[in-house]
This record gives structure tokens, sequence and C-alpha cells, in this order.
């Protein structure tokens, strides 16, 4: 049996049984000084909350799921317990084709938590449609405690490089999230904030993602073809470095779904042959 779960956040799905993660709020705060010169303002009424096999190694399982916002893989531990230190990803920026009218949003990222808890320290690149007319950004987020913050401006194509670390002597997360192709950095330390849940980091994960209005509805997904990531490591908390299909944890594959159509939105293919590489595919907005 598939085992559901949805939330603002990313909507997660699953085995045996249904859980509805309420609706939550959050309020946009600054990005720090560092990056306040390349903040943007968020679309209106969006809140980024979220719930939501390969060779080289085999991984102690894989499990797959639906979401009704993600697209991609997670990796956990069968306790859902702390388990990760940092996730690293690398993908091209997608050129994304705009509805003649209203808006459509997907995202690009990295991170931690959100798949069995409502809370995600991340980051990545960003492509908001509005009228028509595409806007490309990276950004990061801690959700709950804020909304997507988004920064630099990006172009389709060029190639990006994120990690999200957890830096045990500061107890801070490390969010950076680099434009290859044009020099540009995005560099954030931030908190486990008290509204966070201790951020417990139960799974690491890389997803391309329709976020949630604040209204609680998913944005309309705009034509993206596919998203090829590359170079995924994930570190646990024993220090040890591996790939998705490493045989030290478990994985989540996650396809789109719309839950009230059945209509699926994104697809996830398999990992490829070195255990760190995936891409997600466009089918339906």
């Amino acid at each position: 049996m598939l085992k559901v779960r949805y939330s603002q956040r990313g909507g997660l799905i699953s085995t045996a049984f249904i859980m509805v993660v309420a609706m939550c709020t959050a309020i946009l705060t600054a990005p720090s000084a560092a990056n306040a010169a390349d903040s943007k303002p968020l679309p209106s009424g969006a809140s980024h909350a979220g719930l939501p096999p390969g060779s080289a190694m085999v991984p102690a399982s894989t499990i797959n799921y639906t979401s009704q916002n993600w697209a991609g893989y997670f990796t956990t531990n069968a306790a859902h317990t702390t388990d990760f230190q940092s996730v690293h990803a690398r993908w091209v920026a997608p050129h994304v084709t705009c509805p003649a009218s209203g808006e459509a949003w997907v995202v690009s990222w990295v991170g931690m938590d959100g798949w069995w808890n409502n809370i995600v320290e991340q980051g990545g690149s960003s492509a908001y449609c509005n009228g028509g007319v595409a806007q490309y950004n990276l950004w990061w987020e801690m959700w709950p405690h804020n909304l997507i913050q988004l920064a630099n401006t990006i172009n389709p194509g060029d190639t990006i490089d994120a990690t999200v670390s957890y830096v045990s002597s500061t107890a801070r997360f490390s969010i950076v999230v680099k434009d290859v192709t044009s020099g540009q950095t995005l560099s954030q330390s931030q908190p486990c904030y008290s509204d966070m849940g201790g951020c417990p980091r139960v799974n690491a994960e890389v997803i391309t993602e329709t976020p949630f209005t604040t209204g609680g509805t998913v944005f309309a997904l705009p034509s993206y073809g596919s998203v090829s990531y590359s170079s995924i490591t994930v570190k646990d908390v024993s220090g040890h470095t591996g790939v998705l299909t490493d045989s030290r944890w478990s994985l989540g594959h996650v396809n789109q779904v719309d839950p009230s159509t059945g209509i699926t939105k994104q697809t996830t293919s398999a990992i490829g042959s070195g255990g760190n590489s995936f891409s997600t595919t466009w089918v339906h907005s």
C-alpha cells in the first residue's frame, strides 16, 4: 500500500497510512547583509512549505513514493533519526516555457529534513513565471522560519553547484549555492531557529519542486524539459561520505502526482551507473 503525507513543503506520500500535516504559514524574512543587495521579493502569495535504483552500490532499500509537489530522491535511515551532515549536487538551471498568463514556478535544490517532518534547510535555483515572463534566481530557505529567499539573478543554462551542510562546531547550517558559469555565489550561515523543531536532519535530498502558494495550492509547473543532477554526495553524522546508492542508507524515489486528479506532473529516472546522478522530467503543468 502507498503511504501518503501532505504538507506545504513537499507533500510526502508513502506506506500503510495517510498522515495529513496541517497547513503552515511563515513570514518572509530579509536575507543577511551579505546577500541583501541581490535579494528579490518572493512572488506574491507564495509559501515554500514542504513535504512532501541504481548500480554502483546497493542501498539498504529503495521505496517508491509520490508527492504532490516533489520529484527526486531522498536518503534516510530506518529509524528516521538524526543521520545526515551534508548533501551536494550539480545541475544545469533549466530554461522554462511559461504559460501565457498567470504564475508558474519550479525550483531545483539540495537540502536536509522535509520528508518525515515539516522542516527543511535548503538552497538551489529557481525559475518563476508571471504573465508569460520567466525570472531566474538562486535562493535559500530555512522552513518554517522563513519562505524562499530569492537572491542572485542567473540565466537558464548556467551550471549550478549546491551544498547544504550542518557545521557541528558552530551548530549552524551552511548553505552555499554557486553559479559556476557566472561566478556568482550565494552563501548563508543559518542557525536552527526555535520554530524548526531542533533541525533533526533525518533525511537528505535532491529535489525538483513546485512550491505551494500561501493559499495551500500548488503553483502550476512550467514546462522545463529535464533537469539532470550529477556529482551527488551525501555525508552522514559518522563522517562517512557516499553516493545515493550507498548501503549506509535507504532511498526514497519520488514522482510528483496531483493527489486530486491522479495526473503525473514530474517523473524521476533511475539512478545512473555511478550511483550519483539522475534526472527529473516535466510531464504536465
